[in-house]
């Protein structure tokens, strides 16, 4: 136990900067913050807890079942349940990607740090869980050490990786004529902040990063498809656009 409290305690210290950097870095447009440097034997304990189904209170699931790959499954659910999208209080399950540059957590961003986030995630999607400091650490530093996504099909800035095609070089001045970037900069493409797009209620933008290929789409995943979201979030903002110029965007997103 000696030997693993004071990596547990550098491991917190680690993601309270991080917590505070890429605060500070979003609310100021700014780039990310670099990766938190991890001890790689807690990132391998961690990984093999995030596969466990014992670390639920009913050992029916684990972090994987609704994270696969520290992504999302793409399901919405109310609490510990499954439900149909769009249904009341139903919540699409984020991505997991990446998660050193974004808090807070939660749709609400109701938890302003990852430990925060985990407590919640055991008491209610876990139904009960619970572990010891030291997994607590581990389990902290694998999510931490999950990489962004990342396609390389755009700059650091938002432009295209030539050679691009003219849709979605297109489509790209669009975003930003659109004001997309207000709530989805570059390179993150997601920021700090709740905002309402239509639905009645405000929320955490999340990022764009690998947008096409992780339906349903909104909060509750009211949205089968990329381009229903796009043209119910585009009415809410009251932004024109012409079937070419939505077609346009929607190739861009695609290299997100």
């Amino acid at each position: 136990m000696g030997s693993i409290r004071p990596r547990a305690l550098q491991i917190n210290g680690i993601g309270l900067c991080v917590v505070l950097l890429a605060g500070a870095c979003q609310l100021l447009g700014g780039p990310p913050p670099a990766p938190p440097r991890l001890n790689p034997d807690q990132v391998q304990r961690g990984a093999l807890l995030f596969l466990s189904p014992e670390l639920s209170g009913d050992a029916q699931r684990s972090c994987a079942t609704c994270h696969p790959g520290g992504a999302s499954n793409g399901h919405t659910y109310r609490g510990d349940e499954e439900v149909a999208p769009g249904s009341q209080g139903a919540r699409d399950v984020p991505t997991l990607r990446g998660l050193w540059q974004s808090p807070p957590y939660l749709w609400d961003g109701s938890a302003p740090s990852l430990r925060a986030a985990i407590a919640r995630m055991l008491e209610v999607e876990m139904r009960g869980g619970n572990i010891d400091e030291p997994d607590l650490s581990a389990l902290e530093a694998y999510l931490l050490s999950i990489p962004p996504f990342e396609r390389r099909r755009v700059v650091p800035d938002g432009p295209p990786v030539e050679p691009a095609t003219m849709a979605s070089r297109r489509g790209f001045e669009f975003f930003e004529r659109a004001k997309c970037s207000l709530c989805h900069p570059p390179p993150r493409y997601a920021r700090r902040g709740r905002f309402d797009i239509g639905t009645g209620i405000k929320l955490e933008p999340p990022s764009l990063r690998g947008v096409s290929s992780s339906p349903p789409y909104g909060h509750d995943g009211r949205w089968s498809t990329l381009e229903m979201a796009v043209r119910a979030i585009l009415a809410a903002r009251e932004v024109e656009y012409s079937e070419l110029e939505l077609t346009q965007l929607l190739s861009y997103l695609e290299l997100l």
